[in-house]
């Protein structure tokens, strides 16, 4: 009776003990060495030592970078969403009036219509927005027509302050560089060329799209009427040319004396 007793209690304890070992090689096995490892690194490292604090800023830098390229992964999510919401209320105000858009059409400062292929998507009282398709239905790039500003002096063309409409050149194109910093984008060139007899200042830049395709992004600045106005435009490459021709119809409607940029709706 007292053997069995004996051997009972010794059969428990031997249960008792090998459940919870196996259960933390089985399922806690992962963090055991994980743990190990960080005790490994900081074994025999007096606190408050040369070592530890250098152990201690490293561990920092690490916590840091995680917590960066979260907020950066957050943000990117953000942006992306908001491009898409963007996205799907566009389609879906145009498929509730596609009449509407395609009767629209904007004036231009000189009373002549804008080109054909631009079609405008936003008007406020200082900015005019297209888009620019390619004439079978796909869209080649974009365009905005933007008051700068007042003018302030008069349109310098030579020597080192040069300047349109009193607005030094070296501004217009410090704001055109920020912009590109902003958009993945990067300055070619800049220089000045007559446009329906006044000089205008052009900005050369050139930014990535989707796939790693470069887009041809040109900035023109003309004084008018007493205000600095700002034609951008961005196409893809092999529509540039025919894109900056249509932007140079605009530029000198822009320049019409007598006038104020004006949109207007059929």
């Amino acid at each position: 009776m007292v053997r069995a007793i004996a051997l009972s209690i010794a059969l428990l304890i031997g249960v008792g003990t090998l459940i919870p070992l196996a259960t933390e090689y089985a399922e806690a096995g992962a963090k055991k060495t994980r743990k190990y490892k960080k005790k490994r690194e900081w074994k025999g490292v007096k606190k408050y030592s040369k070592r530890w604090w250098q152990l201690y800023r490293a561990q920092e830098r690490r916590k840091k970078t995680v917590a960066a390229r979260r907020r950066a992964l957050r943000l990117r999510q953000m942006r992306i969403a908001e491009a898409r919401r963007a996205r799907e209320e566009g389609s879906k105000a145009v498929a509730a009036a596609p009449n509407a858009t395609r009767k629209r059409s904007v004036v231009m400062p000189s009373g002549e219509a804008a080109p054909k292929n631009w079609q405008p998507e936003a008007t406020n009282d200082s900015e005019v927005r297209f888009t620019v398709d390619n004439g079978r239905g796909g869209e080649t790039g974009s365009a905005a027509i933007t008051v700068v500003g007042p003018s302030v002096g008069e349109t310098v063309v030579g020597g080192r302050q040069q300047a349109v409409g009193g607005v030094a050149t070296t501004s217009l194109r410090r704001d055109v560089i920020n912009r590109m910093i902003r958009e993945n984008g990067w300055v070619v060139n800049d220089f000045q060329k007559e446009i329906g007899g006044k000089q205008v200042y052009v900005v050369v830049a050139q930014s990535q799209a989707s796939g790693g395709r470069i887009q041809s992004r040109m900035f023109y600045f003309t004084e008018s009427n007493g205000r600095i106005y700002s034609v951008a435009t961005n196409s893809s490459a092999d529509a540039a040319e025919r894109v900056a021709e249509e932007t140079e119809k605009v530029i000198r409607s822009l320049q019409a004396p007598g006038r104020t940029q004006q949109a207007t709706r059929d």
